[in-house]
């Protein structure tokens, strides 16, 4: 594994998780980009499903603004989740704002816990991974996703990697890191690609504009209606993204292809 050092104390962290963070309300990005992620949750929803049988509990730790935690009960699930912080515009009663270890949910109730791109902002993830263990089910199921430190993109790309994200990840994860650190705790992986519809393309395409123009990111900021941009500017990345977007998709394919994706999405069993 690779990580931040120093790390930042966690009350200097909380700071790194603000508003422009998260952002305000139900929305974070514009309406264009929000109607993608909303179809991206669902599927990743519909790859969650078939882990929790017809009854089973699911925990979503990271759970953001809980969209699959409301699938999940739109579907009649028991499910819950957990997030760092609350807004006064969004809080969710089936959402915990606190730290996994301060829930004390009961041993063994859990048959799926998702951690989807968490892990590496967590300052300590072998502890959360045991509690994680301790609460699911015997033969329980762990969903993670993370950024693919060994994958081609982050090794092409530097220090210019968009998914490289300081101070907030704090952790980086080869898939032989991961498995082990899986193993140590009780776990078994079962499956693992490295293709992500939703990252890998636009980890690529951010990548590339961050190394040409060496201005950190823009294009993501400018998506989400963070800062102000100039017409002018506003035009000309959002022209570069639409001629970069086919060769980025192709090179993100390319790279899942020879199983050298941006992302980590893996499975694992509690033994």
């Amino acid at each position: 594994m690779t990580f931040l050092f120093p790390q930042p104390p966690e009350s200097e962290l909380a700071s790194y998780y603000d508003e422009a963070y998260y952002g305000r309300g139900r929305k974070k990005f514009l309406r264009p980009v929000e109607i993608g992620i909303a179809a991206w949750s669902w599927l990743k929803w519909k790859k969650v499903q078939p882990l929790l049988g017809s009854e089973g509990r699911l925990l979503d730790i990271g759970c953001g603004r809980g969209t699959l935690v409301k699938l999940a009960r739109g579907a009649g699930y028991e499910a819950y989740g957990i997030e760092r912080a609350s807004s006064p515009d969004l809080s969710l009663p089936y959402v915990f704002y606190k730290d996994l270890r301060e829930c004390n949910f009961p041993d063994e109730h859990f048959q799926a816990v998702i951690l989807w791109h968490v892990l590496e902002h967590l300052s300590d993830p072998a502890a959360t991974l045991r509690e994680i263990h301790r609460i699911l089910r015997p033969g329980g199921w762990l969903y993670i996703a993370v950024p693919n430190f060994g994958g081609a993109q982050s090794q092409a790309s530097g220090r210019h990697w968009f998914h490289l994200d300081l101070p907030r990840h704090l952790w980086h994860f080869r898939r032989s890191s991961l498995e082990t650190l899986l193993a140590r705790h009780g776990f078994r992986a079962v499956r693992c690609s490295t293709f992500s519809l939703e990252y890998d393309w636009f980890g690529t395409l951010q990548s590339w504009m961050n190394r040409a123009l060496r201005d950190e990111n823009r294009l993501y900021f400018l998506l989400k209606g963070e800062h102000p941009f100039a017409a002018l500017e506003k035009l000309s990345r959002l022209a570069a993204a639409g001629f970069l977007f086919l060769p980025a998709l192709g090179s993100a394919l390319w790279d899942a292809d020879r199983e050298q994706g941006g992302t980590l999405h893996l499975t694992a069993q509690k033994k």
